[in-house]
């Protein structure tokens, strides 16, 4: 039932575009793009317009509950997941109910009942404090762990051309990806058990087709075959690395990579998301001198399981993930 009769809560229908970049002006008191609206949440090609909205009597919208659909890769079961972003209440209802009565909690509610329950693995997102606390004790949320931050303080050698040509290694900047790419996650996808399907697909759509400017893509191949490839992102003074998929027969692309571009930028540090899953993996960043430590904002991975009940524990296990994993990169 409604926090109260003068509002009512209902999925989206066309049209309601403007209200939400509005409320999304309203909410972070930043403006987000048209475009960016439509490539996430209308021109997914796993599921769109998955987002609970709830008005007010006077049909202003006050609630907004959304999730872009995302493929999971592990053992090869053919699911997804929602990974959940754009929550918000208009501040002038911010003291309506408490908990599942309240209008985010709502709005939250119907999205669950609408969109989740025996149609997608689990919800997940990187939240920071206050809304923890929220989920976890009103909207059946778990705290997987905090995240990961790994930062590598700068100067980073270069690594020379001479250097990269003798060991067998080439570099380039990716502007398509290929069906070479998802024989690249066949080969590789099962050394980090448990991810988001980084197929050709989903990396088009993530990163290729996202209209925020700035993200770039470099691939690494040996002797002309692909071995690896990472997404950055300059954001200041600091390189974000967003993402990354290495062969871990070739760990030492990882080094040749990083040793390539973070030079190649004036910043003062490289900056990623990375779990201690795959072990191969972590102890090859930390080899590269990252030091893993507190997220700035305090994220934590969370989660709420619906058909994969055990999700928590598995992703606890063994889940992967990177920033381009949330909507933050």
């Amino acid at each position: 039932m409604p926090a109260d009769e003068r509002f009512l809560t209902r999925a989206y229908q066309p049209g309601d575009e403007t209200a939400i970049l509005d409320l999304f002006a309203r909410s972070f008191h930043a403006p987000r793009s048209m475009d960016h609206f439509r490539w996430k949440y209308l021109e997914n090609p796993y599921g769109n317009g998955h987002i609970s909205l709830t008005f007010d009597s006077a049909g202003r919208l006050v609630g907004h509950y959304a999730g872009y659909v995302v493929p999971l890769f592990r053992s090869g079961d053919d699911c997804h997941a929602h990974q959940i972003g754009d929550t918000m209440t208009d501040p002038s209802v911010r003291h309506i109910g408490r908990g599942p009565t309240s209008i985010l909690g709502q709005t939250a509610i119907h999205f669950y009942s609408e969109f989740c329950e025996h149609k997608v693995a689990y919800n997940y997102g990187f939240n920071v404090a206050n809304i923890q606390r929220f989920s976890l004790r009103f909207l059946r949320s778990d705290r997987v762990e905090p995240v990961t931050y790994r930062v590598r303080e700068m100067p980073i050698s270069r690594i020379a051309k001479v250097q990269r040509w003798t060991r067998g290694y080439q570099l380039e900047l990716v502007t398509d990806f290929t069906d070479e790419y998802d024989r690249f996650l066949g080969r590789v996808g099962p050394a980090y058990q448990f991810l988001v399907r980084r197929d050709a697909r989903y990396l088009r759509w993530r990163y290729l087709e996202c209209p925020e400017p700035g993200a770039f893509i470099v691939a690494i191949r040996k002797w002309r075959r692909l071995v690896g490839w990472s997404v950055f992102r300059v954001r200041e003074n600091r390189l974000s690395w967003g993402d990354a998929l290495f062969d871990p027969m070739f760990l030492d692309a990882i080094e040749v990579l990083i040793r390539h571009v973070a030079p190649s930028y004036p910043v003062d540090r490289v900056e990623a998301w990375f779990p201690q899953r795959p072990q191969w993996f972590a102890d090859a960043v930390a080899r590269l001198g990252f030091v893993a430590g507190s997220e700035p904002q305090d994220l934590s991975l969370m989660c709420v399981p619906f058909q994969m009940t055990d999700a928590t524990q598995r992703m606890r296990d063994s889940l992967y993930y990177t920033m381009g994993d949330s909507d933050l990169f």
